[in-house]
């Protein structure tokens, strides 16, 4: 059974409503979990544990509707007839950037973060105030009101894609809450159902401002600043994730010397995925492969 073109997963381009993510089965985190509906039957759920856990690299639970069926006896009994032929989702809206406002708006040193990256880290390894203060204002650090950090990412156009809310303790560990400015701009009736995220590197628009500088790239947005801050000779962007690598997305980084950092478990996906691209001289590294699961270059140097 085909399973490809009619189950997809829950997103407002399909459904034409917002996204209702749940607790993982796996990791029992919640809404990070994202369910297949069935483009046949209403967009209905196909059943509560058949989805993706956005937590790719710590959690990995993905559930399949292929899995489900063939661990499933009587997977006919989910499938009901549909009038529906060859269901064509429809065209993604176009990339409409944020208003480079918000990003203004935001900008602020009091997320908890910044603190720490400003106070204990600084201290630690001894930053340099002056790089410290310039890393803040290249990469246009914000905060909310809760000392939630926001990681504005913006192309070398100096267009807006998105902001990644993420919250940290005094410590400077991450605390599990993440969002993201447009999923709050939805919710209030500022962006329309079917606004369309269109992800690119965080730190991509300092490409044109450093048109030589080698580039590193490594998962974790917090790793980019303590690193960019640690070894401000090289310029480090940051995928945002260990799934957040792609072909399209590094297309920015042709003609460009780039070295890559992924995290302990992910060098061969890394590798794997680099294969799509051209253009780009490149090299990844695999010493964080030495250190357990999910270990980056910033823990290492703690």
């Amino acid at each position: 059974m085909n399973t490809n073109c009619r189950y997809l997963l829950e997103s407002p381009r399909i459904t034409g409503h917002r996204q209702q993510k749940t607790t993982c089965p796996k990791c029992g985190r919640k809404k990070c979990f994202v369910r297949y509906v069935d483009t046949h039957n209403n967009c209905s759920y196909l059943a509560d544990n058949v989805g993706k856990c956005d937590h790719e690299n710590s959690c990995g639970y993905h559930y399949t509707p292929g899995h489900f069926f063939c661990d499933t006896p009587n997977w006919a009994d989910y499938v009901k007839k549909s009038t529906t032929p060859d269901w064509t989702p429809p065209p993604l809206p176009p990339f409409q950037p944020l208003p480079m406002d918000l990003v203004m708006r935001s900008h602020s040193p009091n997320s908890f973060l910044w603190q720490w990256i400003s106070g204990p880290c600084a201290l630690q390894l001894n930053l340099d105030s002056e790089v410290l203060q310039r890393v803040y204002e290249d990469y246009q650090l914000g905060a909310t009101r809760q000392g939630e950090v926001i990681y504005w990412q913006i192309d070398e156009l100096g267009r807006v894609h998105g902001g990644h809310i993420m919250q940290y303790g005094t410590d400077g560990h991450r605390l599990g809450h993440q969002g993201w400015v447009h999923a709050r701009l939805i919710r209030e009736g500022q962006l329309p159902l079917d606004w369309q995220l269109y992800q690119c590197l965080f730190g991509q628009h300092l490409l044109a401002q450093r048109p030589h500088a080698h580039v590193c790239l490594v998962e974790s947005e917090k790793t980019a600043l303590v690193m960019a801050a640690h070894h401000p000779q090289l310029l480090w962007l940051a995928t945002c994730g260990c799934g957040g690598l792609n072909a399209e997305k590094v297309e920015c980084l042709r003609g460009r010397r780039v070295t890559l950092f992924p995290d302990s478990g992910c060098y061969e996906k890394w590798a794997r995925r680099m294969d799509h691209t051209t253009g780009i001289e490149y090299n990844i590294s695999s010493r964080m492969e030495d250190y357990p699961p999910n270990t980056d270059l910033c823990d290492i140097l703690f």
